[in-house]
């Protein structure tokens, strides 16, 4: 060890001792195992891990036991779910919906309602979990049939009834996906809406 150093070294750690300087590095390093696991995630979740505790809140868990399966605090799980509604640069795009299974992400679709226009990305490399299934590129037609495929049919029998009994107005697939979320007998789909903040 260089001996310009060693005072320096006895000052800061209360020894220049090599053996006791390596377990000194070797606590520090612990030390910093343990802060990583409460802290260290902050800035390191997916998007799927992101709308899985979106999911996991939505279906009533509360933000304590989402932050202790994280490891992390309930703030950052705030600020997970706050950060989760900035989904776009773009100011025409209001409006992000995550097509869900259970509480897992298949598909988020970006939605520009001024210029009726959509961007998609796949989470599931399992086709018939997607949105769109093997369309890469949709458009806004495709969109509609989508949103109108997460409903019941038009057609059916009392939907005026139905529609009165959800509080919505006519038969729009958007409103009504807003109040079911997308629910249909027989699958584990739904969509998670987000809107826009700040």
């Amino acid at each position: 060890m260089d001996k310009d150093y060693r005072q320096e070294i006895f000052e800061i750690f209360g020894t220049n001792d090599i053996e006791e300087l390596k377990k000194i590095a070797k606590s520090i390093d612990v030390y910093k195992a343990k802060a990583m696991s409460k802290t260290g995630r902050k800035n390191s979740f997916t998007i799927e891990q992101i709308t899985k505790i979106m999911a996991l809140k939505e279906k009533g868990t509360k933000i304590t036991h989402i932050a202790e399966e994280y490891q992390v605090s309930r703030q950052t799980i705030y600020t997970q779910i706050k950060k989760a509604h900035r989904f776009s640069n773009d100011p025409d795009v209001k409006m992000r919906m995550n097509y869900m299974n259970r509480d897992n992400l298949c598909t988020t679709i970006d939605i520009d309602f001024k210029h009726e226009k959509i961007w998609i990305q796949n989470y599931t490399k399992q086709i018939p979990l997607r949105a769109f299934g093997v369309v890469e590129r949709p458009d806004w037609k495709d969109f509609e049939i989508f949103l109108e495929d997460r409903c019941f049919p038009r057609t059916r029998d009392h939907a005026k009834d139905i529609l009165r009994d959800m509080g919505v107005p006519f038969y729009d697939p958007l409103l009504i996906i807003e109040k079911t979320k997308g629910r249909m007998e027989g699958d584990h789909q739904w969509i998670m809406i987000l809107k826009k903040e700040g």
